[in-house]
């Protein structure tokens, strides 16, 4: 599998025109879009510009869409939809000339573009990785990791907010550390070009 799981389901119910799943889409995506139009130097606007150009491409071609194991994937799929849409943008707005001066070609470096959309999509990966962790474990093992593994809170204060023992603390962030680590190391076997670290 190219992408997680809960990407191709994400992706099926988009295709299937669920609203709830074009806003979850468009939530989960736009920060990678974002990233890729400031490399390009775009402005807040024209970002925000380049996000809705990319949504509409993809919405349009969404529903054609066809995961094959083993070929394209999802991630190379969306990236040239981003590239080509940024690179559009450029040349067809004139206001964008300056743009053009800074940026090699009209484009950026094929380096500089995959660096930092796989820097932008391995937040994404990361993001579904918590959230497939948050699902396997007890709501209070989960917020016991975040707060103290994850955001470093002192544990004394964690374990009294939680109305838990500090032991009780150091054992989820410890349980969800090994377990975040085996969901990484999966998706980083489904896409061997992730290289995501815990």
């Amino acid at each position: 599998m190219n992408y997680p799981s809960t990407h191709k389901s994400l992706l099926e119910r988009v295709q299937n025109g669920d609203e709830i799943s074009w806003s979850e889409f468009y939530d989960r995506y736009k920060g990678i879009i974002r990233a890729v139009g400031a490399l390009y130097h775009f402005r807040d606007d024209e970002q925000d510009d380049l996000v809705q150009r990319v949504m509409m491409k993809f919405f349009a071609n969404a529903k054609t869409y066809v995961y094959r194991e083993g070929q394209v994937k999802f991630r190379t799929w969306l990236a040239r939809i981003i590239r080509s849409e940024a690179v559009d943008f450029i040349r067809a707005n004139a206001a964008r000339k300056r743009a053009e001066e800074r940026a090699v070609g009209g484009d950026v470096e094929d380096d500089s573009f995959e660096r930092e959309f796989m820097t932008e999509w391995r937040k994404v990966v990361l993001a579904e990785a918590l959230e497939e962790l948050r699902g396997r474990v007890k709501f209070k093992t989960y917020q016991a990791f975040q707060l103290y593994g994850l955001q470093n809170r002192p544990c004394r204060d964690v374990a009294a907010l939680l109305e838990i023992s500090e032991h009780q603390v150091h054992l989820a962030k410890s349980r969800c550390t090994e377990m975040l680590k085996e969901i990484i190391a999966r998706y980083n076997t489904e896409d061997g070009a992730l290289k995501l670290d815990v």
